[in-house]
This record gives C-alpha cells, sequence and structure tokens, in this order.
C-alpha cells in the first residue's frame, strides 16, 4: 500500500562559490514522496532533487553532481502536516546546518501544534 513520506536529504561535494569568505559546502532538501516503503521513497525523493538541481542551478553543468545522503525519513498523514518546503537550504557550517534542519523540521509540523519558540 502507498503512503507518502517526507525525506530530508544533504548534498555534498559540489563547487559552489558564493563569494565570501567560507565556501558553500552543501545543502539540504526536503520532498514529501508517494511510495510503498521508505526506501522507495528515498529513491524517488533522491530522482526528484537531482533533476531539479540541474534544472535551477547547474544548468552550465559547472556546480557538478552533488553527493546525496539521507538525513530523515518521516511517514505522514498528508492532510495532517504540512508539505515541507521544497527549497534548497546552502549551508557554510556545520552551525548553518543544522540551523536549517530545524527550520525544515518546524515548518513540517502538524498545522494543529503551535510553533516552539
Amino acid at each position: 500500500m502507498s503512503r507518502f513520506f517526507d525525506v530530508t536529504l544533504c548534498g555534498t561535494e559540489i563547487f559552489f562559490d558564493n563569494y565570501t569568505e567560507q565556501a558553500i559546502i552543501g545543502f539540504l532538501i526536503a520532498r514529501r514522496v508517494q511510495a510503498d516503503s521508505p526506501e522507495a521513497a528515498v529513491r524517488r525523493a533522491r530522482h526528484s532533487v537531482l533533476i531539479d538541481w540541474n534544472y535551477t542551478h547547474n544548468v552550465s553543468r559547472k556546480l557538478g553532481v552533488p553527493t546525496l545522503s539521507t538525513v530523515q525519513v518521516t511517514p505522514v498523514k498528508k492532510w495532517l502536516q504540512r508539505s515541507p518546503s521544497e527549497n534548497f537550504y546552502f549551508f557554510d557550517s556545520q552551525e548553518r546546518k543544522q540551523a536549517h534542519l530545524n527550520t525544515i523540521n518546524n515548518s513540517t509540523r502538524p498545522w494543529y501544534l503551535p510553533r516552539k519558540k
């Protein structure tokens, strides 16, 4: 039986110069996908992210193909939880990465729970 999963992926090994002292070392991105298992959800999310990466940020093919690792896979009840933002959250340090991860996790909380401050 097919169900929905929120999959958070981390992309690394990209060549992204942001013209500051600290270069971009990776990105986080979340996708809601429908699949039969968590493994199938990760495969589907990876495919979607790589296509999006090539069409939005890597049109000239100079940034490279990111190495994607799975950060989190969460089964969800589609109508009770908000969809995650499908933005790329770029980071230049582990602190920034953790802040983005907190943003992603907070944006997908169920609609009936108050925001954590």
